[in-house]
Order: C-alpha cells, then sequence, then structure tokens
C-alpha cells in the first residue's frame, strides 16, 4: 500500500526526514507517536505529497509519487482522507453540506449515493442530529467528529489522522478518540494515526513507530513498543509521558 525508500526531506538547513525507509500493509492501524519536531506530522504529508521529499521514493498504491504528473496525484489524493489538528470546517456549510460538498464536485458517486454516504457516517460519529447544524453551533469535539465522517464520506482507501485531539479542550479529547477508534474497528481502511495520546495508541494500533530526529528509532507491537523497548531513547520518552 506505501513504501518509503530513502526518503530524505528538508525545509531549508532542517532537515526533518533522515532516509526513511518504511513499508505499511494494506489495512493496517498504525500509530507514529515521539516528541514534538521529530518528523511525525511530515511524514504523514509526504504520504498524500503536501510535502515533497529531495531524495527517495514514497509509493503509494503502486504509484511512485516522485514521478507522478500532475493529474495523477490529484486521482491519488482524492483517494486518501486527512483529518488535521484544526477541524477545517466550511463555516457557511451545515455538516451535511461539509460531507457532501467535496464528492459531489469530484463524482465520487451518485448525488442520492453520496447523501445517503453522507448521513450513515454522521450516523457513524453520533452526530445524525447535527445534521442542520452550522460548525459554530457545534463544539470542538463535534466539529473534529463531522471532520472525521467528512474524510470518510470521500470513501478513501488511506486515512491519515495528523494530531486530531490536539487542538480540544480536554473533555472532548475521548470523544474523539472514541470515535477513532469505532472507524478503525469497523472500516478495512488504511488508517495512520499521529497522535500524542500513548494509551489510545497502545489499545488502536497493530504497528507502533517511534519518529525522533527525523528517524524511525522503534518500529513494532504495540506491546514491544510500550512494554518492552529496544532502545533507551524510546524508553526515556515513554517514561515521561507515561508516568
Amino acid at each position: 500500500m506505501i513504501t518509503f525508500e530513502g526518503v530524505h526531506l528538508s525545509f531549508g538547513k532542517n532537515e526533518v526526514l533522515k532516509g526513511i525507509n518504511l513499508t505499511i500493509a494494506t489495512g493496517s492501524k498504525t500509530v507514529v507517536i515521539g516528541p514534538s519536531g521529530g518528523g511525525k506530522s511530515t511524514l504523514l504529508r509526504t504520504i498524500n505529497f503536501f510535502e515533497k521529499p529531495q531524495r527517495g521514493r514514497v509509493v503509494v498504491n503502486d504509484h511512485d509519487l516522485m514521478k507522478a504528473a500532475s493529474k495523477q496525484l490529484y486521482r491519488l489524493r482524492q483517494s486518501i482522507g486527512m483529518v488535521f489538528q484544526s477541524f477545517n470546517l466550511y463555516p457557511h456549510k451545515t455538516a451535511l453540506e461539509n460531507l457532501t460538498m467535496a464528492p459531489l464536485l469530484l463524482k465520487r458517486g451518485g448525488k442520492d449515493e453520496i447523501i445517503d454516504r453522507a448521513w450513515e457516517n454522521l450516523k457513524s460519529v453520533g452526530l445524525e442530529e447535527k445534521a442542520s447544524s452550522y460548525p459554530s453551533q457545534l463544539s470542538g469535539g463535534q466539529q473534529q467528529r463531522v471532520a472525521i465522517a467528512r474524510a470518510l464520506t470521500m470513501n478513501p482507501e488511506i486515512l491519515l489522522f495528523d494530531e486530531p485531539t490536539s487542538a480540544l479542550d480536554p473533555e472532548m479529547i475521548q470523544e474523539v478518540l472514541d470515535i477513532m477508534e469505532k472507524v478503525a474497528g469497523e472500516k478495512n481502511i488504511t488508517m495512520i494515526f499521529v497522535t500524542h495520546e500513548m494509551r489510545f495508541a497502545e489499545h488502536i494500533a497493530d504497528r507502533v513507530l517511534f519518529l525522533d530526529g527525523g528517524i524511525i528509532v522503534e518500529d513494532g507491537t504495540p506491546n514491544e513498543v510500550f512494554h518492552h523497548p529496544s532502545t533507551t531513547r524510546c524508553a526515556a520518552f515513554l517514561g515521561r509521558i507515561l508516568h
């Protein structure tokens, strides 16, 4: 599904990814953890080519993104959903309209099919009664749940979550984590989560990557990474976060 081969990415003199080699299997649930500034979000953004590496290869669904033409990238991005830290909802559109706008514009199905899919996804995040509400009428947690439903309505093959709870008040974090866990359990979609919520990561992931300084320092199952880390750097990080 997704392969990184010797990926290097820099912003000016700041090298953010330093030779990433990684393969992510179809349908897997991968969580990326690590300190701020370690390259987690940049790694995620190379998958939909929001960030372009200077060296290496990024292959998604057998397409080498480094060689893909603009139209090919455009089509590929339609199969990759992303949930951001900020909700990025259209303020003048209702919750339902936020879900249907892009798939209708991009013809990701017939109109009736898309509307039915949007209702189904609003229901799956527990917000069907808010379909006619505008973002300003929703709490932060509800807005993020709408953003998750919006990403699902595009019928993505890959779904990326970039610290989706970091902009939420503490009491709203759990409601979004619960929805993410529910979606991960119900949908056979390749999902990659960047998060600081360690207990959520341990519970939801079938694979955990610890990224620090642009390098994958640790790569294993949740039990291996969280309870038997092979590096002192990962152990020290988890010791500070979990205690």
